[in-house]
């Protein structure tokens, strides 16, 4: 068991992980739903890496945990979320073949349907059918059929072109593979997977907000930068002052010399104005205490609507 468990830590994909899972209780322990869901979280946001250990049990734990991930992906039905933890699972898995044997480096190709042999050419290099190439070779510059060498209807590659296209293939292997039945899921993962559903949504609606609220502010930072010679007082109380104290969150020093600097711009195209410093500093203490915000764009496009967009 220590040779297929070291292997199924390594390439959880494949067959010897499934022997070993199915060594194992089938009761489902709350631990791995747990640490599913973390493994989930650390391959989506790139933290997901091959760490070489030496003890049985973490090696057991990864097993396991990857197996409750593809249960919570298969109940979370995120065909995206699927693939990302796919592609970073491969990508693992080829950390870990960079520093395996020849032996290791063709058992995992088999495993997912690679014909590789050492090529007799070169100490380093491989050879792998015409054909089997084509289907899973990555979609990247570097590996397009014009630019590799071919002998007797076979590409020839490189360990390090070799693993990248393995790790390819393991990704579609594994993407494919990830879909189960809702029905044939156990209760806990399915209400697990519900939860992960809705904080993803709600942080994905919280994004949004926060993109919609900088976008809002865009057309402001603009007008800060354009001279506009009527509505000033308007733009003043309407907008900069509120804008700079309680979105900026500006103290009121910083906020009135901005805005009197742009009042002085704004002079230079119609020098008349009752503008000065004691009244900025009045709209900018009164938009802090009522906490106001400023005028929505639509609004501002019947003011001053020719300087802004």
């Amino acid at each position: 068991m220590d040779g297929d468990l070291d292997f199924a830590y390594r390439y959880p994909f494949s067959a010897a992980a499934k022997r070993i899972v199915e060594q194992q209780r089938s009761a489902i322990e709350i631990k791995y739903i747990d640490r599913a869901e973390k493994h989930i979280e650390a391959a989506r946001s790139g933290k997901l890496h091959y760490i070489d250990v030496s003890l049985d049990y973490l090696k057991l734990d990864y097993v396991m945990t990857y197996l409750y991930a593809r249960m919570i992906l298969s109940a979370m039905g995120d065909r995206n979320a699927s693939l990302e933890y796919s592609i970073a699972e491969s990508k693992r898995s080829a950390e870990a073949l960079g520093t395996a044997n020849d032996a290791q480096v063709a058992a995992v190709a088999a495993e997912i349907g690679l014909e590789i042999k050492k090529s007799k050419i070169g100490m380093d290099e491989f050879s792998i059918p015409f054909t089997n190439y084509i289907t899973n070779a990555p979609k990247r510059p570097e590996y397009a059929l014009v630019n590799q060498p071919i002998r007797e209807g076979n590409v020839i590659l490189g360990r390090a072109s070799l693993i990248g296209l393995i790790a390819n293939a393991a990704a579609m292997r594994m993407a494919s593979g990830i879909a189960v039945k809702t029905a044939e899921l156990p209760k806990e993962i399915i209400a697990r997977a519900k939860a992960m559903k809705a904080a993803a949504l709600k942080n994905m609606e919280a994004t949004e907000r926060h993109k919609g609220s900088s976008r809002s502010s865009e057309w402001i930072e603009k007008l800060i930068k354009t001279p506009i010679p009527d509505a000033r007082h308007r733009t003043v109380n309407l907008i900069l002052a509120p804008y700079l104290v309680n979105v900026k969150k500006l103290n009121d020093d910083d906020a009135i010399r901005i805005i009197l600097d742009y009042i002085e711009r704004c002079k230079g195209i119609e020098p008349n104005t009752k503008i000065n410093e004691q009244y900025i500093r009045y709209q900018c203490d009164y938009a802090r205490k009522k906490g106001l915000k400023p005028m929505s764009f639509e609004n501002a496009k019947e003011l001053i609507g020719e300087y802004i967009s």
